[in-house]
């Protein structure tokens, strides 16, 4: 097995973001098939899980020793299991529980390569809205069929100029917090847009969106992939005292300081500005 540093499959960033991206969508299609799950319980730290999670988790593993033998995969579902090594996957085999279990669409498979602490590579497999995206040293999105089978070719994407009107914001549909309303009525053109899970950071590496500020917990695996997938979209992801993210921190427990994924790097460093007003 070659070692991290000479391994071939981490040396293309874009061919590790497309085998990324098909590991997510075998997990989505588990997810799509078991959307009548209701089955859910509250886990210790207070957040659902139901038998879609369990299932997808298993069909994202199975593809990824497949595909990717030899990395270790970190998963929100079995996070004590595995411990970080140079070069890792963080995995969420459903980012957005509660917008599943609400019949709504923005839910979505996360994975991320990680090296060093920063991502390689992501993909965001949301089969509720019939996409794919994903990132390595560019970014894509591809159509998905009803089934959950690709349609048509890969498509690069790169975030938008920054509206004169004001950014688009999106905010979460179920974890809203005080620090992203603030920054939403000093910045946003009209109303945030509620939507779930890391979609939100394919709309904005898509040109759909242009700013996210979350000021309440996530964990890793929340945001990698959709750090990926915007930073090679030309965007950026800051924490809130405008650093770079970083993966893989045990000691935290896998929990993100809270941050901003924006369009533009001027845009993020004023967010981090609203942030802090609306904090004091």
């Amino acid at each position: 097995m070659a070692t991290a540093h000479d391994d071939p499959r981490l040396t293309d960033r874009d061919g590790l973001a497309r085998t990324l991206g098909e590991a997510a969508r075998r997990a989505a299609a588990v997810l799509l098939a078991k959307r009548a799950a209701r089955d859910a319980r509250l886990k210790a730290d207070g957040t659902p899980v139901c038998s879609a999670d369990l299932a997808a988790d298993a069909a994202a593993k199975q593809a990824l020793a497949e595909l990717l033998p030899g990395l270790p995969v970190i998963s929100e579902e079995s996070v004590e299991e595995i411990a970080p090594a140079e070069v890792f996957i963080l995995l969420d085999p459903l980012d957005g529980t509660r917008e599943f279990l609400a019949s709504g669409d923005s839910y979505c498979v996360a994975i991320a390569a990680i090296r060093a602490g920063r991502p390689l590579a992501g993909a965001i497999a949301a089969p509720g809205i019939g996409r794919l995206w994903y990132g390595g040293d560019r970014s894509f999105v591809q159509a998905l069929d009803a089934d959950v089978t690709p349609h048509g070719a890969p498509r690069q994407v790169h975030v938008r100029a920054e509206p004169a009107d004001g950014p688009r914001m999106l905010v979460s549909r179920f974890h809203g917090d005080t620090v992203s309303a603030g920054v939403t009525a000093a910045l946003a053109k009209g109303d945030g847009a509620p939507v779930s899970s890391a979609v939100k950071f394919g709309l904005i590496a898509s040109g759909e969106a242009d700013l996210h500020v979350r000021g309440g917990t996530t964990m890793e695996w929340d945001i990698a992939a959709g750090d990926a997938i915007l930073s090679a979209a030309g965007g950026v992801v800051l924490t809130l005292d405008g650093k770079v993210p970083r993966y893989g921190e045990r000691g935290r427990d896998f929990r993100n300081p809270p941050f901003v994924a924006a369009s533009c790097e001027r845009l993020a460093r004023l967010a981090i500005q609203k942030a802090e007003t609306c904090r004091c």
